[in-house]
């Protein structure tokens, strides 16, 4: 009879909980087990929400409500917690921006290093040494090669765990060539000039869209919440109402801080990421 150890029973259970997690953090670049990466988790919200619960502790106190302090515990516990799991969707984010940010610099090294005679191991090792941030996945995959993994087989596991779309067509032709015997250097520059094309015309919708939308956060980011702030003040001051801190204006304050990360989110959310 086969024992099961602990470790591969947590394992197991993490894997039913989250199915795509071991894939994630290939993709985002986490050398972790999962194991290790939801241990950290769980620390990390037992931290954060222990450190809020104290400082709600001191406002709770003034209005004899101690009680609930238990509840708010661990509903910043459970908050934190996914929100350290959706960290990996960030992390993800930040190595798709980082390879499409100047993809086309290595991508058209490589290119010229194909088209002088070098192979490819060669090419990917040459275009590794440049400056452009995303020069070292191309250089993870000719390091993959020289321990011993397939060429094909590296390029696969590229495509599979990259998170950049265009990082992923550019390493198509060389899979193709591989496994058909196509010329590769005529794929590849017929890419590359394709995603040339399209990442100028996403330059220009963003030109477009770009007055707007700074329009729109004029009214609504700045203008109306400046607006809004002074017409309550008013209000507040004819009437005589006495106001605390919290939970009125801390809310007000949330509010207002939450509005300027949405418009924030919507601004990096259309910039091209790419540099032609």
């Amino acid at each position: 009879m086969v024992k099961i150890k602990r470790s591969e029973t947590i394992e197991e259970f993490i894997t039913k909980l989250f199915p795509d997690l071991e894939e994630k953090l290939k993709i985002a670049q986490m050398d972790a087990d999962i194991v290790k990466f939801v241990k950290n988790a769980l620390l990390f919200a037992f931290v954060f929400s222990f450190n809020i619960s104290i400082f709600f502790l001191f406002i709770l106190l003034t209005y004899n409500l101690v009680i609930i302090i238990i509840p708010v515990f661990f509903v910043f516990y459970i908050i934190f917690f996914f929100l350290s799991i959706k960290l990996i969707d960030l992390n993800i984010q930040k190595v798709r921006m980082e390879i499409e940010s100047d993809i086309f610099v290595p991508s058209r090294m490589l290119l010229t290093l194909l088209e002088s005679g070098n192979s490819i191991v060669t090419a990917l090792v040459g275009v590794s040494y440049t400056k452009a941030k995303s020069s070292k996945y191309f250089g993870e995959i000719a390091s993959e090669i020289f321990l011993g993994k397939r060429i094909e087989e590296a390029i696969d596991d590229a495509i599979k765990y990259t998170p950049s779309p265009t990082f992923r067509r550019v390493l198509e032709p060389i899979k193709k060539s591989l496994k058909t015997g196509t010329n590769i250097k005529k794929s590849l520059v017929a890419t590359l000039q394709d995603l040339s094309r399209e990442k100028i015309i996403e330059i220009e919708e963003y030109e477009r869209k770009l007055s707007p939308i700074s329009m729109f956060y004029m009214i609504f980011g700045t203008i109306v919440p400046a607006l809004s702030i002074v017409g309550i003040v008013l209000v507040i001051s004819v009437i005589g109402m006495e106001v605390k801190f919290f939970p009125f204006l801390f809310l007000l304050l949330i509010f207002i801080f939450a509005l300027q990360l949405i418009f924030v989110s919507i601004f990096q959310s259309m910039r091209p990421l790419v540099k032609i």
